[in-house]
């Protein structure tokens, strides 16, 4: 018998090394990946585009960012080298957020100069050639916003395990976003159907307030960008616009909407297709596409994502916000791309954080309602300790329901996503299937349920209480090193249950008609009980339908 244990054990032994020297395998090929796409950006970039660029390491030290780049062509210092050219990438496309706004802003000081001349007609055309040309920007912004996208799917935490810059997505979104919901708004420019002067002011009052809102995010960036322009820039567009415009209003106008056309097309063609993203997000080229962790499981993990992302439970996490890379991601943001194999990597990071999250908080939300109804069975119910103790041991023993679904659950994602086994892995549920596994250990190895008399002899209650008492002190020692950690990952802005709060508004529904204190004491641990059962079967329900796991269920089954 024992030789047979040996060769069971060396036989997973071998299995978990192989696990093991894929993903290093997987994770040295992501690596190599990641480098041939930052080292296309860069090369494409050009060196002239960084000629005055410094990259501020501190308030003291500057790096050249082309003499860094040339000095290490071969990308030995790659977590140094990644971060420059995110960091000069992010200023050049905030340049382009900030020259469009000036085009902007110059026609709508030229449309203000018409409006407090009355010069109606003028005024009109004017706010109305700006509100097309804006639209105008619509195809710039959505491939701006593409490749900003593109590169915030790199999971650089799997990549570099530290802090590099956050590419400057949200701020094109912004951008993006705004340009849509104008397009969406308004008709086609009609130059035979020109709008009246209050629809006209009402345009100009809304421009200037996306004006005002993009100036201030395009100053933010620049306020707190890691790279200095030592350039002097002697020639604004604005100036190059008025030495062209020969001071004439009408033709200012023209001649602005003109070259914002130009920009557009400008900046389409050198900081979205000169850079490769076109070849990225689809490609074709095999070094340019992203490595794969065992392509069936993969393909799998793919269906199950997109299968949980399109379920409404992931609304009811909102109050949910996990931490990535030093940013805050909300649930919204998590869910909204379709999972590809491009972004498949680094969603499923995602994912599995905000469920490490939302499992932590169900485990400690658990721990409380249990302790309330101790405390209960303790205090206020101490002349029925027994009956107390009896009614929640009976409630746990329902649990077992719960945790077997949570169980399920896990195996599940493991099987379908891979999570990271690090010890300090934001995204491993290694920790939360332990917690179930002993809650379930608990449960099938001691009979907590009630008998068909609905009473236990003392003593069995005594030994239960022992053992219950004995597994809630160190799953709290557990439990707290975890608290203590969540800081790291997730904010919460819904609070974790509180056992005081609980147990006072136990009392609340308490009939204080009735005065007779026995009865009431009662009621408190029956209604505490009955609440922990509804918590359960909320939580059960919540995985297996709200979040899909019931589909997902039939995925692997099919």
């Amino acid at each position: 018998m024992e030789f047979y244990s040996l060769i069971l054990m060396s036989i997973a032994i071998v299995i978990l090394k192989l696990g093991e020297s894929e993903c290093l395998d997987y994770r040295k090929d992501y690596i190599n990946y990641t480098k041939k796409i930052v080292g296309y950006i860069y090369f494409h970039i050009g060196s002239n585009e960084m000629r005055y660029l410094k990259f501020k390491q501190d308030s003291h030290y500057t790096i050249n960012i082309e003499k860094a780049f040339q000095s290490d062509t071969t990308m030995t210092n790659f977590k140094a080298d990644y971060s420059y050219t995110i960091s000069v990438l992010n200023y050049k496309y905030t340049e382009i957020l900030k020259k469009f706004l000036e085009y902007v802003d110059i026609i709508l000081h030229k449309c203000k100069q018409f409006h407090d001349n009355n010069f109606t007609e003028n005024f009109i055309s004017c706010v109305t050639s700006l509100a097309e040309e804006v639209k105008n920007s619509k195809t710039m912004f959505e491939n701006l916003y593409n490749a900003t996208k593109f590169i915030s799917y790199i999971d650089v935490r799997f990549v570099f395990r530290s802090i590099v810059p956050n590419v400057i997505i949200d701020e094109i979104e912004f951008f993006k976003q705004y340009i849509l919901q104008q397009i969406s708004e308004t008709s086609p420019f009609d130059l035979n159907s020109l709008p009246n002067l209050k629809d006209t002011e009402e345009k100009f009052k809304k421009l200037n307030e996306f004006y005002t809102e993009a100036l201030e995010k395009v100053n933010n960036i620049f306020q707190n960008s890691n790279i200095i322009n030592t350039s002097i820039e002697t020639n604004s567009i604005t100036n190059q616009i008025k030495e062209c415009s020969n001071e004439n209003d009408s033709y200012l106008v023209y001649l602005t909407c003109s070259k914002l056309n130009s920009f557009y097309i400008e900046t389409i063609e050198l900081w979205y297709k000169n850079l490769g993203f076109e070849i990225f997000l689809s490609p074709k080229i095999p070094e340019l596409k992203p490595p794969k962790y065992r392509e069936i499981i993969q393909n799998d993990g793919i269906k199950a994502l997109n299968i949980f992302r399109q379920e409404s439970g992931w609304k009811k996490m909102n109050y949910i916000n996990i931490i990535y890379n030093n940013k805050q991601l909300n649930v919204d943001c998590m869910i909204k791309d379709e999972i590809n194999h491009i972004n498949f990597q680094i969603k499923k990071e995602h994912f599995l954080q905000l469920l490490r999250c939302r499992f932590t908080e169900i485990i400690k939300n658990i721990y409380v309602l249990l302790s309330a109804i101790l405390h209960i069975c303790y205090t206020d119910a101490m002349h029925f300790k027994y009956s107390c103790l009896v009614e929640l041991f009976d409630s746990f023993n329902k649990s077992i329901k719960m945790f077997e679904g949570l169980n399920t659950a896990l195996i599940t994602l493991n099987k379908f996503l891979i999570w990271d086994d690090r010890v300090k892995s934001h995204s491993s549920l290694e920790k939360i299937l332990k917690w179930v596994e002993c809650f379930l250990c608990l449960l099938k190895n001691n009979d907590f349920s009630n008998d068909q008399q609905g009473k236990k002899q003392p003593e069995k209650i005594e030994t239960l209480e022992k053992i219950f008492l004995s597994f809630r002190y160190s799953f709290y020692m557990d439990l707290n090193i975890e608290l203590t950690n969540m800081n790291g990952r997730c904010i919460m802005t819904k609070p974790f249950y509180d056992k005081f709060k609980i147990i006072n508004s136990l009392k609340n529904l308490v009939n204080t008609v009735n005065n007779h204190n026995l009865l009431q004491s009662t009621q408190i641990y029956l209604n505490a009980c009955n609440l922990f059962e509804i918590f359960c079967e909320k939580v059960h329900t919540f995985f297996c339908e709200d979040l899909g796991f019931n589909k997902v269920y039939s995925l692997i089954n099919s």
